[in-house]
């Protein structure tokens, strides 16, 4: 395989992803900061008979959606997870689940309002 990198696929979005989430954490340099991490399905790249996991972490990966290899389609979502892991473990009190300041959470399912009231039950 070429040691530069001009044969790794270029990727402007991640077309189907399987996992998603907004982390907040604090960076080796005592920075607290809030990245969305998003991991693709594994895409087959025949041109090199590999496959890969797109991977998004804001602010981390460079290009911003990283192609992670593998050499088959579970190989190639391990590694994408091992490299998410060691995003984890490069940082500390890292909250996966928030939110950035000024967005609400969504609420559980139970919590909802309702988009119709309920009838009140007559007794008989």
């Amino acid at each position: 395989m070429p040691q530069d990198e001009a044969w790794r696929p270029k990727l402007s979005r991640i077309e189907d992803p399987i996992a998603e989430d907004c982390w907040e954490y604090v960076t080796p340099k005592g920075q607290k900061r809030f990245s969305r991490l998003m991991v693709g399905r594994p895409v087959h790249y025949p041109e090199h008979q590999l496959w890969y996991c797109p991977v998004l972490i804001e602010g981390y990966t460079q290009p911003r959606i990283k192609p992670i290899f593998g050499m088959g389609p579970v190989d190639s979502l391990m590694n994408a997870m091992t490299f998410v892991r060691t995003f984890f473990e490069e940082n500390s009190e890292v909250l996966p689940g928030a939110k950035p300041a000024g967005t609400q959470r969504s609420r559980p399912a139970a919590s909802r309002k309702r988009s119709t009231p309920r009838r009140k039950s007559r007794s008989v």
